[in-house]
């Protein structure tokens, strides 16, 4: 039973984000770095870890960035994670 329902989960999650951008991934992971960062309320060790685990993606926002800030920043306002992302790196949360 907990294996049909971790594959019914891991399916869930696999269909639900095919349908996003690259940009709208990256968003939805930075936030999601960003939560985590804020939770660990400034132990450095828990976010350099956060930081560790999530090295790949991160690597793949800053090429996306990097390759053009202007249409990046354009596509990522059409995120559904944006305004929460956003809001957050104003300090807003």
């Amino acid at each position: 039973m907990k294996k049909l329902i971790f594959c019914a989960s891991a399916a869930f999650l696999l269909l639900a984000s095919c349908g996003k951008s690259e940009t709208c991934n990256c968003v939805d992971t930075l936030l999601k770095i960003s939560k985590e960062a804020k939770a660990a309320n400034g132990d450095m060790t828990k976010i350099k870890a956060i930081q560790d685990k999530n090295k790949e993606a991160l690597d793949n926002c800053d090429k996306l960035i990097k390759a053009d800030n202007k249409k990046f920043e354009d596509e990522a306002k059409k995120c559904d994670g944006y305004a929460e992302l956003d809001k957050m790196m104003k300090g807003g949360m």
